[in-house]
């Protein structure tokens, strides 16, 4: 319970797994998936985590993560959208991705790397590959996929 005030919307009594779940089938139900696909999604088994990531010391991507809870060991998976930007559809296939069992990360290029050329964004993100096959739950191995 909350120490707030006496508002009843702060006081009901609702689960942090159901709010959450709640919360993630809106979230991806305006990405296009049923709320079928999205009770094979969502929920405990997947972690997701939106904003900057620091890949090492010396590069700072904004995006969003996904990935299995308490798995470690695990092939990495670049998402790139058809225009760079991080999008609802990108967001959907990363959860979709570390449901299969992978870390899904999907890059927002333009504010990571400063500029709109696609090709020049998809290089850079190709050249900071070897960073990624650092992370610390992974592999090794990582692969970049366009959605």
């Amino acid at each position: 319970m909350s120490n707030f005030s006496n508002d009843t919307a702060i006081q009901s009594r609702v689960s942090r797994r159901g709010f959450i779940g709640t919360a993630g089938i809106a979230s991806v139900a305006l990405g296009g998936m049923t709320t079928q696909a999205m009770a094979a999604v969502s929920g405990a088994k997947v972690k997701t985590y939106k904003g900057k990531y620091a890949v090492d010391s010396h590069r700072i991507v904004n995006g969003f993560m996904a990935a299995p809870r308490g798995k470690t060991n695990l092939d990495i998976v670049l998402l790139v959208s058809e225009n760079g930007k991080l999008d609802a559809a990108a967001e959907a296939a990363a959860r979709g991705y570390a449901a299969s069992g992978w870390i899904a990360f999907a890059p927002d290029l333009p504010s990571t790397y400063d500029t709109n050329d696609k090709a020049a964004m998809v290089e850079a993100l190709t050249r900071d590959v070897p960073r990624f096959k650092r992370l610390g739950h992974g592999s090794g191995k990582v692969a970049i996929v366009t959605v």
